[in-house]
C-alpha cells in the first residue's frame, strides 16, 4: 500500500501532467516546510525538480541551510542573488520613514515569487507553494508572494504532521529542528509573529479545543485574513 509521501507525489504528478507540464520548481529557504516540499518534489520528478535559493538581505544561514537541503537530498539548485533588486525597488518605490516594517519586509517574497515563476517558465514547470494547513488558515504568508503559487502539496498537512512528512523523506534533522522562520527581519520567529506557538495552533485547528485567549487569536487571524485564501471577487453584472 502506497505511503503517504508516496501518495502526494503520485498527485503532484498527475496535477503538472493535467497542466501539460513536465516538471516541478521550488523556492527553498532552508526551512523544514520549503525542505519537505523539495524532497517531495525530488521523489515524484527527479530530476526534473528544480530548486532556486534566493538571498534577499537575509540571514546568510538560510542560504547556507538551503543549500545543505538541496545537496542532502540530490535536487538541482541554483542561487539568484535578489538583495541588489530588492534594495533598488525600495528606493524607487521611495518607501517613507515610519512604513510598517511588515509592509517593507513583504516585498522579499513577492520579488521571490517572480523569480520562481521565471524560472517555471524556462522549465516548463508549475511552481509548489510550501504553506502547511497551520499557516494557511490563519493568513501567515504573502499575499501573491508565498501564498502567489500553483499546488500546495502541504495545505491539508498540519506543521506537526508536516515534520512527520519531513521524517519519512529523510530530510536532515538540523532542518528539523530548525527555530520556524520566514527570515523577513533578523531574529524573526513564525511563533512571535503569530502570537502563540506552533503546538498551541495545531492543537486547536485539530481537536477546536484550547485557552480563550488562542481560540479568540486564531478565530479572528481567519476572519481578518479569508480574503487571501479565495480569487479576487468579481462584480456580479
Amino acid at each position: 500500500m502506497p505511503t503517504e509521501v508516496e501518495r502526494i507525489a503520485e498527485w503532484l504528478r498527475a496535477e503538472v501532467s493535467g497542466a501539460g507540464k513536465s516538471a516541478a520548481v521550488i523556492g527553498l529557504s532552508g526551512g523544514i516546510d520549503s525542505a519537505t516540499v523539495a524532497a517531495l518534489a525530488k521523489l515524484a520528478f527527479g530530476d526534473q525538480a528544480y530548486g532556486v535559493v534566493m538571498p534577499c538581505e537575509s540571514d546568510p544561514k538560510d542560504a547556507d541551510d538551503a543549500r545543505f537541503v538541496a545537496e542532502a537530498i540530490g535536487l538541482q539548485y541554483r542561487t539568484v542573488d535578489l538583495t541588489p533588486v530588492y534594495q533598488a525597488l525600495r528606493e524607487a518605490i521611495g518607501l517613507p520613514d515610519g512604513t510598517p516594517r511588515l509592509a517593507v519586509a513583504n516585498l522579499k517574497p513577492r520579488l521571490r515569487m517572480i523569480s520562481l515563476y521565471a524560472e517555471a517558465a524556462l522549465r516548463g514547470a508549475l511552481v509548489l507553494g510550501t504553506g502547511n494547513r497551520s499557516e494557511l488558515e490563519i493568513g501567515y504568508f504573502t499575499k501573491y508572494g508565498d501564498g502567489g503559487v500553483d499546488l500546495l502539496p502541504l495545505g491539508g498537512f498540519l506543521k506537526r504532521e508536516v515534520r512527520d512528512l519531513a521524517r519519512q523523506l529523510s530530510v536532515p534533522q538540523r532542518i528539523i529542528d530548525r527555530q520556524p522562520s520566514a527570515g523577513l527581519w533578523e531574529g524573526q520567529t513564525d511563533e512571535t509573529e503569530m502570537g502563540m506557538s506552533y503546538a498551541e495552533l495545531d492543537e486547536y485547528l485539530a481537536t477546536g479545543e484550547g485557552s480563550p485567549v488562542i481560540a479568540g487569536l486564531v478565530e479572528n487571524l481567519r476572519a481578518a485574513s479569508a480574503h487571501k485564501r479565495r480569487l479576487a471577487p468579481i462584480y456580479p453584472r
